[in-house]
């Protein structure tokens, strides 16, 4: 099935418009993509950590990883309006960090377009994929102790749900995101004028659940929107340490989203670190200033919560 009929079917025009952006973000990237040097560590590609065809996940290990008794991992999580996107997208990442020491690993998951995926799915998919690169690390006598979890739009919408509203196997340190949607509600407001059709296959593509969409009340519908909304799962005991950085141009995911986590992790008293970037719009590609400032955070980030 082509991306544009799911979309047409209840993925939403706004989605579309975020996915075609994203193809051209992953297509910079790829042109520009650094490549992989073996004095960087031990990279192992496309493992498999579930049954499915978009089930694999890109591990690299540094150098010294055995001699580590309290080895991070970051894992990156790919954008592309849960529509599409690749793992690749982090491999310069993935390379930045492995050679400081840390694992790294970028994941794929199944995508909306796939039949029964839904993002409630694909979060279960993360901590899938998480329990593999720590029995995959283990039989190379590498023992990963502790992780953060990163992630760009789509991505890092689902790194903050997993992060708020998911157990984890290993201690997670911190989140790093960029520009990823923390209330869905925000990102797709009410229409009165969808079709039941496309109702139904929005929220399937939310919760995996079907539900006729003439008992649905607006109300409702945003308590389903909600369900899949980073923000709403922020507290005293999940506002873990947080990298968030936003476009203040970005009409795609707009400044009320990096609000609405500012304010909840100021009302909890909860550290965190907001880059706004002033003349950016999704991409984050008009402040170079503020991309240096995000990377040299994130290597504050690793030292300080993983210790080393």
């Amino acid at each position: 099935m082509k991306t544009k009929s799911i979309i047409k079917k209840g993925c939403g025009f706004l989605l579309g418009a975020i996915l075609l952006l994203c193809i051209v973000v992953a297509t910079v990237v790829f042109v520009n993509r650094p490549k992989w040097k073996d004095e960087y560590g031990r990279r192992f590609a496309d493992v498999a950590y579930g049954k499915h065809e978009h089930n694999t996940y890109d591990l690299f290990l540094p150098n010294d990883a055995e001699h580590k008794d309290s080895l991070g991992l970051i894992l990156y999580v790919h954008g592309g309006s849960w529509l599409g996107g690749d793992k690749n997208e982090h491999h310069g990442d993935c390379y930045t960090w492995v050679r400081k020491g840390y694992a790294t690993a970028t994941m794929n998951y199944t995508l909306l377009k796939e039949k029964g995926a839904s993002i409630s799915a694909m979060i279960d998919e993360i901590d899938s994929c998480i329990r593999q690169i720590v029995k995959f690390a283990a039989t190379k006598n590498v023992h990963i102790r502790q992780m953060a979890i990163c992630g760009t739009s789509a991505g890092g919408h689902l790194s903050m749900l997993y992060s708020y509203s998911h157990s984890h196997i290993l201690p997670l340190r911190f989140t790093a995101v960029k520009v990823g949607p923390a209330d869905m509600r925000i990102l797709f407001p009410y229409d009165g004028n969808a079709k039941a059709e496309d109702i139904e296959n929005f929220v399937f593509g939310c919760t995996g659940e079907r539900i006729n969409a003439s008992s649905l009340t607006p109300e409702q519908l945003d308590g389903i929107k909600l369900k899949v909304s980073p923000v709403r799962y922020i507290n005293d005991s999940t506002a873990l340490p947080a990298i968030f950085a936003y476009g203040e141009k970005d009409w795609v995911v707009k400044p009320e989203h990096y609000r609405a986590l500012q304010a909840k992790y100021d009302s909890l008293g909860k550290p965190y670190d907001l880059i706004v970037f002033p003349n950016s719009s999704h991409s984050l590609a008009d402040d170079k200033d503020c991309t240096m400032r995000y990377d040299s955070i994130m290597g504050v980030y690793c030292k300080k919560y993983f210790g080393y």
